[in-house]
Formats: C-alpha cells, sequence, structure tokens
C-alpha cells in the first residue's frame, strides 16, 4: 500500500512579507524640511545629543550620500550641514567634484630622482616575477603581465601628481603608477 500513499512535501511556501526588493526613494523635501527643523533645534544652547541621529536620518531621508552625512554628524558641524541642506534643495551650486590643485614646487633634481627610482623599481619587480621557478625542475620564468607599479615610498605623493600632470607617468588609480606608452 505504500505505492498509493501521496506523502506532503515537508517544504513550507514562502509567504510575502510584504517588502519590496527595490529600497523605497527617498522623500527629500518632506527630508529636507525635517532635517532644516532639527538643525535650528541643534542651534539653541541646551539641544540634546539624540537630534544628530534624527539629523542623520533626516538627511538620508533627503537623499545625500552617507559619504557626506557622516563627517558632518560625528565632527558635530552645524554649518557644514546647512551647506549640505542647501545643496539637496537645490538653493547653492554643486561643489566641484575635484577642487583644483595647486602644482606644488618641487624641484627639477627631485624629479628626476624620482624617476630613476621608479624605473629601478620597475625593471626589478619585472625580472623578480619572471624569475621564479614554475612546478618542473626545468621550467623558467613567463614574461611579466603586470605594467603599474606602486612607486617608491622614499618621494611624497605630491612628487607623483607632478610627474603625471608632467605626462612622464600614468596614473592607474589606487596609487598605482606606469610608464606612458
Amino acid at each position: 500500500m505504500r505505492g498509493n500513499v501521496f506523502y506532503m512535501s515537508k517544504r513550507k511556501s514562502r509567504k510575502n512579507t510584504g517588502h519590496a526588493d527595490v529600497p523605497p526613494t527617498p522623500d527629500s523635501a518632506a527630508g529636507v524640511a525635517a532635517a532644516r527643523n532639527l538643525l535650528e533645534q541643534l542651534r539653541q544652547e541646551d539641544a540634546e545629543t539624540a537630534l544628530w541621529g534624527a539629523l542623520q536620518k533626516a538627511l538620508m531621508a533627503a537623499g545625500a550620500a552617507p559619504r557626506d552625512i557622516m563627517p558632518l554628524i560625528m565632527g558635530r558641524h552645524l554649518d557644514g550641514v546647512d551647506t549640505l541642506l542647501a545643496r539637496l534643495s537645490g538653493d547653492a551650486p554643486p561643489e566641484d567634484p575635484e577642487p583644483e590643485r595647486i602644482r606644488p614646487d618641487i624641484p627639477s633634481t627631485t624629479l628626476r630622482a624620482a624617476m630613476k627610482a621608479f624605473r629601478r623599481r620597475l625593471k626589478l619587480t619585472k625580472l623578480d616575477h619572471e624569475s621564479r621557478l614554475g612546478v618542473g625542475p626545468l621550467t623558467g620564468g613567463k614574461a611579466a603581465a603586470f605594467d603599474s607599479i606602486l612607486p617608491p615610498h622614499e618621494f611624497s605623493d605630491e612628487v607623483w601628481k607632478t610627474l603625471v600632470e608632467d605626462g612622464q607617468l600614468v596614473s592607474t588609480g589606487r596609487g598605482f603608477y606606469k610608464l606612458p606608452e
């Protein structure tokens, strides 16, 4: 009789929990209004510190990026929050993503020494990678498959950025540089 018995699956069906897969879009106008209200409360002398947490939530609801919010909240910068609110509401022009950099005065001898150290580091790193042995005892190394390296730490980051501006190096991101082709 076992063949005629229907067995029920023990697996439960999933219930709809009611939340959507996509997070809700922030209501920027209401978030900006709530943040302005909290900002005015924080400007008073006897303001509670718990208002900073509520301000953070209001700024998130207004659509501000967490990387913009957290330094202001952690540093308790009321003027910075006011500037951020003006930018969110469209009252202020958007910030430049990269402010114009003032070129430092670096002697040409330092730049030449940095390029010499970079070329030496690149050459030695390639030799090191090419000289590694494979699995077999008679195998040789293979050609290095990289072209950018971290520059020597003997020179400051400003030196490397200046060399990139001069066209002697190319920045490949995250602190790596390569020679131009």
